[in-house]
């Protein structure tokens, strides 16, 4: 009987003997990006692929990921996705779109492929990016709800920041004040343990994508969603049924939070994200 189409992974994934061969190796070829082969598996592990391996998709946090997923899982198999699942250890809301990986064989990291960067090469390559500035916004809200949560999410993270910098996690947490400081921490992060080590939900886009490296042929803009979807349906010849609607996944109720947004905060940002707003192209009045 001939395969069902769409494909699933049936085939086992990589042992973690090969994949440590090929992390040591690249670590050593990227000298310039990864200081250690665990975090080139951190970054292969972002990206995951259908077993028809035509697209890859990078996850970015904090920049739509939820929602290009959901769009990507039905682009792909031809049905939404209705499962319900609440992942205990995750606080998104809409976990379930996350967890398509690993047994379920719906999809793979690249850090389970025998020759990832061979079979990426050859993939329609995909991320979604946020202007810098609502970004971090959306990145400290999540942060406080962590806390809210009294979540392992971040823990460590708020320890730091309140060993470090004094934040206060009863006053502190949604405030001026405590925005400021979280940007402090993001600086002390990245020049103290390097960019790598700050967390990919607040990390600098550029160094979460490595566009370099991945060199993503579509890159969708928070902003405007509908031409992300449109452009990879396009790609890949599998045009959107005209009664096509956008899906809206992990969606925080958004807050423009202007109080929060000093021009020293706004410095700060500028600072931070130097790079993204220089690759990116974002202006500041594309922030909302």
């Amino acid at each position: 009987m001939p395969s069902p189409v769409p494909r699933l992974f049936v085939e086992p994934e990589v042992p973690q003997p090969k994949r440590r061969a090929l992390q040591e190796r690249v670590a050593e070829r990227h000298r310039h990006i990864f200081s250690r082969p665990e975090q080139v598996a951190r970054y292969l592990a972002s990206i995951h692929l259908p077993a028809s391996l035509t697209w890859s998709f990078l996850n970015n946090g904090k920049a739509g990921t939820s929602s290009a997923r959901r769009f990507l899982f039905e682009l792909e198999f031809g049905a939404p996705l209705t499962v319900h699942w609440n992942v205990r250890h995750d606080i998104n809301p809409d976990s379930v779109v996350h967890y398509l990986q690993g047994e379920t064989g719906v999809l793979r990291a690249a850090v389970a492929l025998s020759t990832p960067f061979a079979t990426l090469d050859a993939a329609l390559r995909l991320t979604t990016v946020r202007h810098p500035l609502t970004r971090a916004v959306s990145a400290f809200e999540y942060l406080c709800k962590s806390n809210d949560l009294a979540h392992d999410w971040f823990a460590a993270d708020r320890l730091r920041m309140n060993a470090l910098l004094g934040f206060n996690w009863e006053s502190d947490a949604r405030s001026a004040r405590g925005f400021s400081m979280f940007l402090d921490y993001i600086m002390w992060t990245g020049e103290s343990l390097g960019n790598l080590a700050i967390n990919p939900h607040w990390r600098p886009q550029i160094d979460n994508i490595l566009p370099d490296l991945y060199r993503p042929d579509i890159v969708g803009r928070l902003e405007d969603m509908r031409a992300f979807y449109r452009a990879t349906a396009v790609q890949l010849d599998r045009p959107l049924p005209a009664d096509f609607d956008l899906p809206h996944s992990n969606r925080q109720e958004y807050l423009a939070r202007t109080d929060w947004l000093s021009p020293e905060a706004r410095r700060k940002i500028g600072k931070i994200y130097a790079r993204d707003l220089d690759w990116l192209g974002y202006g500041p009045e594309e922030a909302g």
